[in-house]
């Protein structure tokens, strides 16, 4: 029997629930299963509202009474479950084609699979800092002009706030309105200074590109090789993204034991970390074959020539091939 765990996060409304849960009754999965739905630190006003957009659902429930990062929330649900396979779920996750349970788990069946996931990255968050700091990094004379990079990055950077909170909200909180340009330029300005001092970990502690990694919005594993995994203490934001993408993170880890990480089409296909550019399932042509997405693909799926381009670029660097629905490729 293979878990499929969907974590609802303390601060996630009822609408990506509504989503995950409406593409979860689309889509047959294509194998037996059992849905658990894994609460971290939900309060009860946010418990009562699930429960109309549970019900007619099979599942079983665990709960979490301190919130932690999504990994984090994992590792704890893994050691509880006796699944032989469990599939995770963030709160984002929309399920996009039939058959994607059974698709995973073939491709966990291939040889040497330890890890399979939706969507995959050779991003860098240290390449990304120094070239922020105008810093000769591995993406030198590939990334858009700073300036148009900078007000992509805030528009994304606004859009991913409010789709946070604004998609977020309970019934009865207040609505949000989207900020004005002034005030996201000033509160990107108040971040870079309040995000300064970790600037040397990340430089420390991350690869430069190219740095695959699994993304963690959807990714299938045998417990006992997710159980034998380093998580570490789990607390800040840092440490979840050093977990997911880090010079020890989990994809590094089923690495380093001589296990591969595969990513997953829609189609069923699935590739190694070197071809995941070919994949076009993450910041890549018009990601027409995703299975599963998230707000992140999202903010690429929504974004014109400008935006993808960046994207694309600081995940694949010159195998970046951004693409819309039309065909039409970024000028470069």
């Amino acid at each position: 029997m293979i878990g499929v765990v969907y974590l609802v996060g303390s601060r996630v409304g009822p609408l990506p629930v509504r989503e995950f849960l409406a593409s979860y009754r689309r889509h047959p999965p294509g194998v037996e299963h059992e849905l658990v739905v894994l609460f971290n630190a939900v309060d009860n006003h946010q418990h009562q509202a699930l429960e109309s957009e549970l019900r007619g659902i099979e599942h079983r429930r665990m709960v979490r009474t301190t919130s932690v990062p999504d990994l984090a929330a994992y590792a704890w649900a893994a050691e509880r479950l006796q699944y032989e396979r469990i599939c995770f779920f963030n709160s984002y996750s929309v399920i996009l084609a039939p058959q994607w349970l059974a698709k995973l788990d073939h491709a966990l069946d291939q040889p040497r699979a330890g890890l399979v996931g939706a969507t995959g990255s050779w991003a860098s968050h240290r390449s990304g800092v120094m070239s922020s700091l105008f810093l000769r990094n591995p993406h030198h004379g590939l990334l858009p002009k700073w300036i148009i990079q900078r007000g992509q990055l805030q528009e994304i950077q606004s859009e991913l706030d409010f789709e946070r909170k604004g998609r977020g909200s309970w019934p009865g909180r207040e609505l949000l309105t989207v900020p004005n340009r002034g005030l996201m330029l000033a509160r990107s300005l108040v971040a870079a200074i309040k995000e300064a001092p970790t600037i040397a970990e990340i430089i420390l502690r991350f690869e430069s590109f190219p740095n695959p990694h699994l993304r963690t919005n959807a990714f299938m594993v045998d417990r006992a090789t997710f159980n034998n995994l380093q998580t570490g203490i789990v607390k800040r934001k840092m440490d979840a993204y050093l977990l997911e993408s880090g010079r020890v993170s989990f994809t590094r880890q089923v690495l380093n034991s001589g296990l591969r990480t595969l990513v997953v089409a829609s189609d069923g296909s699935f590739y190694d970390q070197d071809k995941w550019p070919l994949s076009n399932t993450f910041f890549q042509g018009d990601q027409e074959m995703l299975l599963i997405a998230d707000n992140q693909t999202r903010i690429y799926q929504n974004g014109g020539l400008d935006r993808r381009r960046l994207l694309s670029t600081r995940s694949w660097g010159s195998q970046a091939n951004p693409r819309l629905a039309s065909g039409t490729g970024a000028s470069w």
